[in-house]
């Protein structure tokens, strides 16, 4: 499996209760810690209580009740405060804990520093040679490495016709700031000028996470990331000169895009996750999907006997729930980040009138889009077609 990720861990994780034997292959020289925060709930909570690492990740979660729209100066221009009978079933944390949870989770094997070089269908498998020169035979090759997936470009084709450029460039980072943390307190906080944005929020202690999104037309990164965000950000007020001062060299720094697929498998290869479905910063439950879908597909591998069957059935059920969420996501990038005064102004009211309940609720809601019960509808279908079969539930963990 290549990608030690969100979606490889959680694949890992899946198919080693299911009997497999996984070799993990990362080409990240060690366990990734970057990346935004990100919040579990809907399918993906359900997944990580499946899993039994609820209160692992618990001992993780950001201390959020809220989005706070600010101006240069700090001041509150609008807000939207969920209320505690509505976060319950949401965890959110940086993504760097997530994956610290699942890696300490999973028994197999994970080698770094190395990613695939070639691959062979061999009829009841698949030969793969990695960048290291040693071969292994598998019986599956899974592509969970992302959305510049190496295992997408070698089996169906080159990137830029899986990659739907969405306008923006996007940082995120993490600064130990104990003054910012505590002046942030437990609100996620964002300072919006036309086309730029930049959030940030305490992850507890002494901790700041932050984003950094800015509209450029050249999908094209620059060389120096740190330099650029200094260049497209440094007339901005409010807490930003503190974050630029602080920002570390290897901070994540991307395209905002999203990855179409037409066909998620072929022959004994899959894509999982971002490889194959990344929904992009702006849709968010990128997470959620993924580890929805290492479960759903180990459901699948699980349940049929012909491999084949397996992910086409894993394909049917994940990637209607990914286009929707993709549509969204495109529909809410002027949201986010709008691209005129009169825009963000609109959004800021919008934010004020949420003090209402019944308007907090819709506001809420209008921002998470509903995916459908994966796992209930799974389990219904096997109980009408033959009864109850061998799958993989919480008991199995």
């Amino acid at each position: 499996m290549a990608g030690a990720g969100v979606a490889g861990l959680t694949t890992a994780w899946w198919l080693e209760r299911a009997g497999w034997d996984v070799l993990l292959i990362e080409k990240a020289q060690g366990v990734r810690l970057d990346g935004y925060m990100i919040d579990l709930f809907g399918p993906g909570r359900e997944v990580v209580a499946r899993m039994g690492i609820v209160p692992a990740l618990e001992r993780h979660r950001a201390p959020i009740r809220g989005v706070t729209a600010v101006d240069e100066r700090g001041r509150r221009r609008g807000e939207l405060v969920v209320a505690e009978d509505e976060t319950g079933d949401v965890i959110s944390l940086l993504r760097g804990d997530l994956v610290q949870v699942l890696a300490g989770a999973v028994r197999s094997q994970v080698r770094y520093g190395m990613t695939v070089e070639a691959w062979q269908h061999t009829g009841s498998g698949v030969r793969v040679l990695l960048t290291d020169g040693t071969v292994h035979e598998a019986d599956l090759l899974v592509g969970a490495d992302g959305v510049h997936s190496r295992v997408r470009e070698l089996v169906f084709g080159p990137e830029q016709r899986f990659l739907r450029y969405l306008g923006f460039h996007v940082a995120a980072v993490s600064v130990r700031d104990r003054t910012l943390s505590d002046r942030l307190g437990e609100s996620y906080q964002v300072l919006t000028t036309p086309n730029r944005t930049v959030g940030c929020h305490s992850a507890g202690q002494d901790d700041v996470s932050a984003y950094f999104l800015y509209r450029n037309e050249n999908s094209v990164l620059p060389p120096d990331p740190v330099g650029a965000l200094r260049s497209e950000f440094g007339d901005l007020g409010w807490v930003t000169p503190a974050l630029l001062r602080a920002l570390p060299g290897d901070l994540y720094f991307d395209q905002a895009a999203q990855v179409e697929v037409d066909l998620w498998h072929r022959k004994r290869v899959v894509l999982v996750g971002d490889a194959c479905g990344a929904v992009s910063l702006f849709a968010g439950h990128g997470a959620s999907l993924a580890m929805s879908g290492a479960c759903v597909l180990a459901q699948e591998l699980t349940r049929e006997k012909d491999m084949i069957s397996a992910l086409v059935n894993y394909e049917m059920r994940m990637k209607p729930v990914v286009v929707r969420t993709q549509e969204f996501g495109r529909r809410f990038t002027e949201w986010m980040a709008p691209s005129t005064r009169w825009r963000i102004l609109a959004r800021d009211w919008l934010l004020r009138l949420s003090r209402w309940r019944f308007l907090n609720k819709m506001m809420v809601r209008s921002a998470t889009p509903v995916a459908d019960d994966l796992f209930a509808r799974c389990e219904r279908e096997d109980h009408g077609r033959q009864g109850v079969r061998r799958g993989i539930h919480p008991g199995t963990a």
